[in-house]
């Protein structure tokens, strides 16, 4: 049998046999028909080529989840870290994984992905950033890259990438929704485990003139956190607003979400930073989400593992 099939089958196999074990709620309740339905996923974490590997069969699973989705979503994000460590067997295995996503990906890169030196990810999936329009929503893709700070391991976007973003926004119809996916938070959340991105405040001027705006990222391996920061007030379950001044002086409000790790949990930096990393220790706190995007609201639903 060949590996995709046997992937395949995997998937399948594993959505069916831990489906009872899958916790859903909505952030927001809706009333209207959905106009699109987005499924997301982020921090596979895949070690090596090994099908076998725990890493693998929960990346496998939830790509058996959503194809068992009906109706099927109309687009796929992967917000980062698919590998770990860079390694090239890892992102070979992660790509014959999602190729059996039942939509069009789009996928931005993560430190586990590789330096940005590395040429195995723009070979296998292309730029490190993108904006594409699907059903009249417009998906900003973002490098985050790691770097040092003064506050210690932190991301950045850069100079080339904050140019690209000037001139691309700027030729965008603000009256549409924009969904940004970045792997690593934009905003500060917290600082000792490098979970911000130094310069993203350099694109809150970009965003102002949006009227719909959601941010997703990965990262940080759980959905629900809450944090009191400066700038960025949580209001619900996996749920944060960035308050950005308007150009009339008026305040709006990003949305802005985590998405749960496919596998290799970690703690709520709360307690404490673990002494090993031991990524495949079971699927509890995994997972991946859904949005469904109406014409003036939004629906988040993380599909959280249990078991």
């Amino acid at each position: 049998m060949e590996r995709r099939e046997f992937l395949r089958r995997l998937g399948v196999a594993l959505a069916a046999g831990w489906a009872w074990g899958r916790a859903a709620w909505p952030v927001s309740a809706l009333a209207e028909a959905p106009e699109i339905r987005l499924a997301f996923l982020a921090d596979s974490h895949l070690k090596n080529g090994d099908a076998r590997q725990p890493e693998a069969r929960a990346l496998a699973r939830a790509v058996g989840e959503i194809r068992n989705l009906q109706p099927r979503p109309d687009l796929v994000l992967f917000a980062g870290d698919l590998a770990h460590n860079g390694n090239p067997p890892a992102l070979a295995l992660g790509r014959e994984i999602i190729s059996d996503l039942p939509a069009p990906v789009l996928m931005v890169r993560g430190e586990g992905d590789g330096s940005p030196e590395s040429s195995h990810w723009p070979r296998l999936f292309g730029n490190s950033w993108f904006l594409r329009t699907h059903k009249g929503v417009n998906f900003l893709g973002l490098y985050t890259h790691p770097c040092r700070s003064p506050h210690g391991p932190a991301f950045a976007l850069g100079e080339n990438q904050i140019a690209w973003l000037g001139r691309e926004l700027a030729r965008l119809d603000p009256a549409a929704p924009l969904i940004v996916v970045s792997h690593a938070p934009l905003t500060p959340i917290f600082h000792p485990w490098g979970q911000w991105t130094r310069d993203g405040e350099r694109l809150a001027p970009l965003l102002v003139r949006f009227r719909h705006a959601v941010y997703l990222h990965g990262h940080i391996h759980q959905t629900g956190v809450r944090f009191q920061v400066s700038g960025f007030r949580f209001r619900g379950e996996g749920i944060g607003s960035l308050n950005l001044l308007t150009e009339n002086r008026k305040q709006k409000t990003e949305n802005s979400i985590s998405l749960p790790a496919t596998a290799w949990p970690l703690p709520s930096p709360l307690q404490g930073t673990p002494k090993a990393l031991s990524p495949g220790l079971g699927p509890q706190g995994c997972g991946w989400a859904m949005i469904s995007l109406h014409s003036q609201s939004w629906q988040f639903q993380p599909q959280v593992w249990t078991a």
